[in-house]
């Protein structure tokens, strides 16, 4: 019974509370980010994994394990897309590189405008900043 009288107060007070005519909490309320649960970020994500596994095969000249960790990356860079422009330029980039034959790599990473692009986002949204690398991974061919 104590719950059913809890229930039925929070349903009133939410008819109460009326339409504010802007989607701003109403007193008491929790905002959105407070009731969801946290994400992981973008760097230390699954998708981000692979990408980097990705970049390390390239530095290594292993262009074929390289094709297959985007590959791999791709439904995991889906499954994290929330809608944002980060996310969505991380779902794009690991598709190019997904699609990049292998034996076209070598002459992409040189002259490619798409690539250059691509490469500067999965660098910037998968490669920690403290990861204490010195080098600048995706240059080495």
């Amino acid at each position: 019974m104590r719950t059913s009288v809890v229930a039925i107060t929070l349903v009133l007070a939410g008819l109460a509370g009326g339409c504010t005519g802007t989607d701003a909490p109403r007193s008491g309320e929790a905002t959105p980010s407070a009731t969801s649960t946290p994400e992981v970020p973008v760097v230390d994500s699954p998708a981000c994994d692979e990408v980097r596994a990705g970049i390390d095969a390239f530095n290594l000249g292993d262009f074929d394990s390289t094709v297959e960790h985007f590959e791999a990356a791709v439904p995991l860079a889906e499954e994290q897309d929330d809608g944002s422009e980060e996310a969505g330029d991380l779902v794009e980039a690991v598709h190019y590189y997904a699609e990049l034959e292998a034996e076209e790599y070598p002459q992409a990473s040189r002259s490619s405008p798409q690539f250059a692009k691509y490469k500067a986002i999965t660098l910037g949204h998968c490669v920690a900043a403290d990861d204490g690398s010195t080098d600048d991974p995706g240059t080495d061919v």
